[in-house]
C-alpha cells in the first residue's frame, strides 16, 4: 500500500506542475514574438487599370515577411495562409512607374489591437504600369520545301486568317504578323491540319512575350491547303476534206495553243496530251474563218489561267468559189399518168476547188455539171418547190452546192381516144 500511494503522489504532483506552467505561460507571460515569412502581396485595382487601358507589367517584391508579438494563442492562428498583405492600385491613371502601400490584415480570429505589428520586411512594393492594348494581325502559310513537278498548291485555306492580341503596348507592338509553318515538299493530295502560330517583328524574327499578360486568341490554326496535278496540253481540231477542199488547202492557227489545267489525280491521267476542240468540215467553210471555242473540261479538270476561250483561224488557200449558171435540169421517176415540166429554166450553183479547175469549168460550154429532181413522190397535180440535187461527174475535187430549189408544174396526162370514139 505504501508504494501505491506514493505514486499516486508522483502523477498529482505532476499534474500541479502542468498546471502551473499552463498558468505561467498563458496569464503570468501571454505574449511571445512570431515571423512569418512569404506572406503574397496582392495588388488590389487590376480590374480598374483594365477598364483605363492599363495594366501592371512588373513588381519589385512579391511576397511580404512580418514579425509579430501577440498571445501564443493568437500566435498559432497566424500564417502566411491567414495573413493577407494587400496594395491598392486602383488610383493609379497614367503609365509609369508606382510605390504602393502593402497593408497587413489579420484574420478574423484575430483582434488587430491584440497584435503588435514589430517589423514588415517592406513598407510598399514598386510596381510598373503599361498601356493596355489590343491588335489584330493577319495569318499567313510560310511554305518550307519545293512542290513536286506536276502540282500545284493553291491559296491555303487558315482558320481563323486573323489573331487578336491583348496585352502591354511595348509587347503587343511588336507583333507584326503570325504565321505557320508547312512542309510541302511531299504533298500530292490535300492538306487538312493543324499547325503552332510563331508570332514575328517586323524583321521577320520570332517573338518571344517576356509578360504573362499578354493573352491571344488562338495560338493553333486549321489549315486546308488545296493540291492538284497539272498538265499542259495541246490544242487541235480534227478535219474533214470534201466540197472540193483538201487539207493541204487549210491553213489552221489556234490561240492559244496549249493550256496548262488541273484537277484530281483520275481526271488528268484520263487526258490525252492533245485536246480536240472540234471537227472541221472543211467544205462548209468560207476562204476565211474565225471559230470561238469555249474551253470546258472533264470531271474536276479545270483552267489554272483565266484563258477561258480558244480562237481558231482557219484560211483556205489555192482555193477558188465561184458561181455557175446550171441549165441542165432533169426530172425522173415521173408518175406515168402525170406529165411534169420544170417552169425553172436554170439555177444558180455555187462551186468551189482549185483555181485551174473551176477556169476549166466556167469557160467550158459543157461542164457537165446538171440538176435532177425526184419526182416519185409528187402524185397529184399543181405547182411545187422541189429541193434538186446538184450532179457534178466529171471534176470530183470539184466542190458544188449540194441541192437547188426547181419550180415544176404536174399536170395530168389525158388518156388517148379508144376505137370507134370520134
Amino acid at each position: 500500500m505504501g508504494q501505491k500511494r506514493k505514486i499516486i503522489m508522483m502523477l498529482v504532483a505532476l499534474l500541479g506542475a502542468v498546471m502551473l506552467w499552463l498558468y505561467v505561460v498563458t496569464a503570468v507571460a501571454p505574449e511571445a514574438a512570431k515571423s512569418v515569412r512569404n506572406i503574397p502581396i496582392n495588388i488590389d485595382g487590376s480590374a480598374v487599370l483594365e477598364q483605363r487601358d492599363l495594366i501592371i507589367t512588373d513588381q519589385d517584391y512579391s511576397t511580404l515577411s512580418v514579425e509579430l508579438n501577440t498571445s501564443r494563442v493568437n500566435l498559432n492562428k497566424l500564417n502566411a495562409e491567414s495573413i493577407t498583405v494587400n496594395a491598392d492600385a486602383s488610383r493609379i491613371k497614367e503609365p509609369g512607374v508606382y510605390a504602393l502601400t502593402c497593408n497587413v490584415t489579420f484574420p478574423d480570429t484575430v483582434r488587430a489591437s491584440d497584435v503588435d505589428l514589430v517589423r514588415k520586411s517592406v513598407d510598399s512594393v514598386t510596381v510598373t504600369v503599361n498601356r493596355l492594348i489590343e491588335k489584330t494581325v493577319p495569318v499567313s502559310l510560310e511554305r518550307i520545301g519545293a512542290v513536286q513537278d506536276g502540282y500545284l498548291l493553291e491559296k491555303a485555306e487558315l482558320n481563323p486568317d486573323t489573331i487578336t492580341l491583348r496585352g502591354p503596348d511595348f509587347e503587343v507592338d511588336r507583333v507584326v504578323k503570325a504565321v505557320v509553318a508547312f512542309d510541302v515538299s511531299d504533298v500530292q493530295e490535300i492538306v487538312e491540319t493543324t499547325l503552332d502560330v510563331t508570332f514575328l517583328d517586323e524583321n521577320n524574327e520570332a517573338v518571344e512575350f517576356s509578360s504573362e499578360a499578354v493573352t491571344v486568341s488562338a495560338t493553333q490554326i486549321d489549315m486546308r491547303l488545296p493540291v492538284y496535278r497539272t498538265k499542259e496540253l495541246t490544242l487541235a481540231v480534227n478535219t474533214v476534206e470534201g466540197g472540193g477542199v483538201k487539207n493541204e488547202n487549210a491553213e489552221i492557227s489556234i490561240e492559244p495553243q496549249t493550256v496548262l489545267v488541273k484537277g484530281d489525280s483520275e481526271d488528268i491521267d484520263q487526258l490525252d496530251d492533245v485536246y480536240v476542240l472540234d471537227t472541221l468540215v472543211l467544205s462548209t467553210l468560207d476562204n476565211e474563218n474565225e471559230l470561238t471555242y469555249t474551253l470546258s473540261f472533264p470531271g474536276s479538270v479545270s483552267l489554272i489561267n483565266d484563258e477561258s476561250e480558244a480562237i481558231v483561224k482557219v484560211l483556205l488557200k489555192g482555193v477558188t468559189t465561184d458561181t455557175i449558171n446550171v441549165t441542165d435540169i432533169r426530172l425522173i421517176n415521173q408518175p406515168a399518168q402525170y406529165k411534169s415540166e420544170a417552169i425553172s429554166k436554170s439555177a444558180k450553183v455555187i462551186i468551189r476547188g482549185s483555181t485551174a479547175e473551176i477556169r476549166e469549168i466556167k469557160q467550158s460550154e459543157n461542164n457537165g455539171i446538171y440538176i435532177e429532181v425526184d419526182m416519185s413522190d409528187y402524185t397529184e397535180t399543181g405547182g411545187y418547190s422541189i429541193s434538186g440535187k446538184v450532179i457534178n461527174p466529171n471534176h470530183p475535187n470539184v466542190g458544188v452546192t449540194e441541192s437547188v430549189e426547181i419550180i415544176v408544174v404536174i399536170s395530168a396526162v389525158e388518156p388517148e381516144p379508144t376505137e370507134g370514139e370520134d
